[in-house]
């Protein structure tokens, strides 16, 4: 297998042409981004007819072909799907708020519904209580109970909030939305917005302050702001990432969801959006017609001439889910909502007047769950069956892929590295795709034939664990797939075997060792480790006074801190093991605490609140103060923690 230099011509050319536009990035931003988007598009159409017209297998019996032209045209209908994203990708809004609100807006009625069903007391009470810290004059919070459940009713008179509860409600929590809506409405004054909040989603106090001026737009409906979350996901907790990868949902949020909003095709995502209330009598209220109320809601909307709009500051907290089951049952339903919405008329080809832009984007998001998911196991399957049945699905030289395959691959990771912020990195990309593969395509499947009739399922939040679980019913197929694939690799080393040497060998024994490599990290995150922490921990920095019980007073800095204790860094020895005390904050918080362990870089302590003490600590924790981002993405340090984790 050789290779001359001019096999290395178009990738070189269109890696170069892409770097040197990002060299006028600061001066010209918007046009670099069209076209480095522009270039990728092209290179993606460019690949797909030379696969097409070249490097589609011959000589292969029926079912061999069948199999090869299926694979490829789940392939195209993957980079449609990638294509359009960097489509939208080509510009970004960078939207702010006005400098300077209006004060009929600043003071106008503003009702906050948070919806729950089966969340535990900590979850609730935290919301409530970030709710009620929101800075705004004329402010009601209502708790919606679609569990009627006695003790939820009791929080709510405790913390003197407004309770509506329903039993066993229809339609879910756009149904629950709908009722508090009619008791908002026929209680007291008349709310001008609604802010939606998950049960689990803290606001920040200002997030008012940062939305209302938005609305001095008539025609401006909903204004979404981004999900961030207080815990690790799945992938982050079970592979010791969650300090150097972000959780899935920031390349969405802080990425995808701007883009999009530049060219007016943003949508409502369920929580931590401010609602105006017209326009949700002009709908009728929320959308209830599939199991994505939220993103079916703006297209609701759209029909009577309110937009949507994103504006892209961290506003509010929440949890993500904390279990693999979870995680992907909460994509499922995103998954069959998309599916479902394509049988109601606001699909992309129905009659409901929702506009060209809205149209690409729900076709783009029914595009997304229908192809990405089976071209993900197709691609990991596709080499195995070319070890055990010499069925090919592409035949090609090394020299033609490295002609046509590497520039658009080269080019459409340099542009998502570069515009999401190293947010897309392909392996944890490729990881995160798998794991929700199986489960997409009989979502997919099932939800074509059948699009109705499927219960409404809430994703689990607030769950702690002691001790690893292994969720082996999706551990075993990558394991399976992992393990024939080194079969067959092995099997065809011999120069005996009818692929050995022939054009696909080089590039299906390349494909099997990457393809093992992501089933290998799949596998690892289907080991789930334990969070034995019910309260997760902010980082800090910040000083503080260690009061102890016999009147001495301690200097420390907090390194960190949660609703249930701190880690303090102090003199090493000034505590004994007996001592007990409290720690008095900067904003006169006093929290008493026992001492849990000492450490050379500090003391462990965990706190004994009082149900007062504990609010005032929670209206600090989550209101705007503190936030656990992973700030930047390093290269270097997620593949060196990837490493380290699968070698323990």
């Amino acid at each position: 297998m050789s290779l001359d230099i001019g096999s290395f011509g178009p990738l070189f050319l269109s890696v170069g042409v892409a770097a040197l536009l990002v060299q006028f990035e600061t001066r010209l931003a918007g046009v670099v981004r069209a076209l480095f988007s522009a270039l990728c598009i092209a290179l993606a159409a460019r690949y797909v007819w030379w696969r097409f017209e070249y490097s589609m297998p011959v000589n292969q019996d029926v079912f061999q072909q069948t199999w090869a032209w299926l694979f490829f045209a789940f392939e195209t209908m993957s980079i449609c799907s990638s294509m359009s994203v960097i489509l939208f990708m080509s510009r970004r809004s960078g939207r702010t708020p006005p400098t300077k609100t209006s004060p009929l807006l600043a003071a106008t009625p503003v009702d906050v519904f948070i919806t729950t069903y089966n969340e535990p007391y900590n979850i609730l009470e935290r919301t409530i209580v970030g709710a009620k810290a929101i800075d705004h004059p004329d402010l009601r919070v209502w708790i919606l109970d679609d569990g009627a459940r006695d003790w939820v009713e009791q929080l709510a008179e405790d913390l003197g909030i407004h309770y509506a509860r329903r039993v066993k409600g229809a339609q879910a929590k756009a149904g629950n939305i709908n009722n508090g809506l009619q008791h908002a409405l026929s209680t007291g004054r008349r709310p001008e917005f609604v802010l939606v909040l998950d049960a689990d989603f803290v606001p920040y106090r200002h997030i008012l302050k940062r939305t209302l001026g938005l609305f001095a737009e008539p025609d401006i409906g909903i204004v979404q702001t981004p999900q961030h979350f207080v815990n690790p996901d799945p992938i982050q907790n079970n592979l010791a990432m969650t300090r150097v990868w972000p959780d899935e949902q920031r390349f969405f949020f802080n990425t995808l969801l701007d883009s999009k909003d530049a060219w007016g095709a943003a949508f409502c995502c369920g929580t931590s959006a401010v609602f105006r209330v017209d326009a949700l009598v002009a709908a009728g209220g929320m959308a209830t017609e599939t199991v994505t109320e939220d993103m079916l809601t703006s297209f609701k909307f759209g029909e009577h001439g309110f937009r949507t709009i994103f504006l892209n500051e961290m506003l509010s907290m929440g949890l993500a889910p904390e279990g693999l089951s979870s995680y992907i049952s909460q994509r499922s339903r995103w998954c069959l909502g998309a599916i479902q919405q394509m049988y109601t008329r606001w699909s992309f080809a129905g009659p409901a007047k929702i506009g060209l832009i809205n149209r690409i984007s729900s076709f783009d998001g029914a595009l997304y769950w229908i192809s990405n998911a089976p071209f993900k196991l197709l691609m990991i399957t596709a080499p195995l069956v070319y070890w055990w049945t010499q069925t090919a699905v592409i035949s090609s030289t090394a020299a033609g892929m490295l002609c046509y395959l590497a520039p658009y691959v080269v080019c459409s990771t340099f542009f998502m590295a570069f515009y999401a912020r190293k947010r897309i990195v392909p392996i944890m990309t490729d990881v995160t795709q798998l794991l929700m593969s199986f489960s997409m395509v009989a979502t997919v499947a099932i939800a074509l034939v059948k699009p109705w009739g499927h219960p409404f399922k809430v994703t689990a939040k607030g769950i702690s664990a002691d001790r690893v679980v292994i969720q082996w019913r999706y551990l075993l197929p990558f394991a399976a797939i992992a393990l024939t694939t080194m079969l067959g690799i092995a099997r065809n080393t011999a120069q005996f075997s009818p692929v050995y040497g022939t054009d696909g060998y080089a590039l299906n024994v390349f494909w099997s060792i990457f393809n093992i490599a992501i089933l290998v990290i799949a596998c690892a995150v289907c080991v789930e480790v334990p969070r034995r922490r019910v309260e997760e921990r902010f980082n800090s920095g910040e000083h503080a006074t260690v009061h102890l019980a016999n009147g001495t007073q301690v200097p420390c800095v907090l390194r960190d801190i949660s609703l249930g204790g701190a880690h303090l860094m102090m003199d090493f020895g000034r505590l004994r093991a007996d001592d007990q005390g409290s720690l008095l904050l900067s904003n006169g918080i006093e929290a008493p605490f026992t001492q849990v362990r000492q450490s050379q870089d500090g003391v462990a302590v965990k706190f004994n609140l009082d149900r007062q003490t504990r609010r005032h600590l929670i209206a600090l924790l989550f209101t705007g103060g503190y936030a656990n981002e992973v700030p930047q993405v390093r290269l270097r340090h997620l593949f060196a923690t990837l490493f380290k984790r699968l070698a323990a």
